[in-house]
């Protein structure tokens, strides 16, 4: 009876998290070359912006602090944890191609990717399709975590603020916040994994709920009493290779670790060499570490364990491959990201 208890506890607490718990896997996507999506990401975007800003104006009682307006932008594209205005327009959307595209069954991806197989106690684990963004190949889930852990970044940062704290603190205590979330409740206990893919989303998206009214300059002002978008926003700027799950690579617990990490050593090994790879790979390098990224490095350092790098593709193929033919430049911790 107590077992019954503990397991429906478990599950009543995780449930919420599934959402946000959606996994995903660019392996696939190794050798593929898909569309780049951005410009119609952008479109829809600001013109989805432009249209939530007119509504706003024509309230009876409009919003009329920026930092609630910024909250009200993210609920209005990322309403709850099972419904996101966002990601139903990337499914859906035609023009935005995504592998592996639609006509492949929910299980029949599951069972192409690194995370088939049956690993107790993770019971969930629903997919999510991958998409590029500019130079990036990411999971859609990406933009859940994007917009929904981004809010609560923004309003974490911004009542630390507002105690006091200077602006890096409070920037230092909401990816620390993340970081704990994940490697404790999101991770460990939804699906076994700790996707440094999914905090990098997290923190991007704080910092464009950060940019939208106070950026220097900002995407929106308030003119004449009405907010208005007075320029674009780019998500190229906020979507980085750390999105890529198969470059900056999660590491995994249990079950789930012998299965994925099995699969990536048998599979993965020799399309890691392939000029198309490298040179993915070779184009993230370009992009300068984020803030989350460098605090999540120094979290592992003072646990004394990388688990990250232990279970790189690049770790796990030097078993295989001699050291000095491995080019250790490519490991995540040097990929990088516009934000700073």
């Amino acid at each position: 009876m107590n077992k019954v208890i503990l397991l429906s506890l478990t599950i009543f607490f995780v449930l919420p998290f599934v959402s946000y718990g959606a996994e995903t896997d660019q392996y696939l996507t190794w050798g593929i070359e898909l569309k780049d999506s951005a410009d119609e990401i952008n479109q829809y975007f600001n013109e989805t912006l432009s249209k939530y800003l007119d509504e706003v104006n024509k309230r009876a009682k409009p919003i009329e602090d920026p930092e609630e307006l910024t909250v009200a932008i993210y609920y209005h594209f990322f309403q709850f944890l099972g419904w996101s205005r966002f990601r139903t327009y990337i499914r859906n959307d035609p023009e935005i191609e995504k592998f592996p595209d639609l006509s492949v069954g929910k299980q029949t991806y599951l069972k192409m990717s690194i995370h088939r197989g049956y690993a107790f106690p993770y019971f969930f684990l629903p997919m999510a399709r991958t998409i590029r963004v500019g130079d990036i190949y990411f999971g859609i889930d990406k933009m859940c975590h994007f917009f929904g852990f981004g809010r609560r970044y923004y309003q974490r940062y911004c009542r630390h603020l507002r105690e006091g704290f200077t602006e890096e603190e409070a920037m230092r205590k909401v990816v620390m916040w993340g970081i704990v979330h994940e490697d404790n409740l999101v991770g460990k206990l939804v699906d076994g994994i700790f996707s440094h893919g999914d905090l990098e989303a997290n923190f991007q998206g704080f910092c464009l709920a950060r940019d939208l009214c106070g950026g220097k300059p900002p995407y929106i002002e308030r003119i004449n009493g009405k907010w208005k978008l007075v320029r674009p926003v780019d998500m190229r700027k906020y979507i980085t290779p750390g999105f890529d799950e198969s470059y900056n690579n999660s590491h995994f617990w249990a079950m789930r670790k012998r299965i994925v990490l099995n699969i990536l050593e048998k599979k993965y090994c020799e399309k890691f060499y392939t000029p198309e790879v490298q040179k993915r790979f070779e184009t993230y390098q370009k992009y300068e570490p984020s803030f989350s990224q460098k605090m999540i490095r120094e979290y592992f350092e003072k646990k004394g364990k990388n688990p990250q790098q232990e279970q790189s593709i690049q770790s796990l193929c030097a078993k295989r491959k001699p050291s000095e033919d491995i080019d250790k430049k490519l490991h995540c911790t040097s990929q990088s990201n516009h934000q700073s």
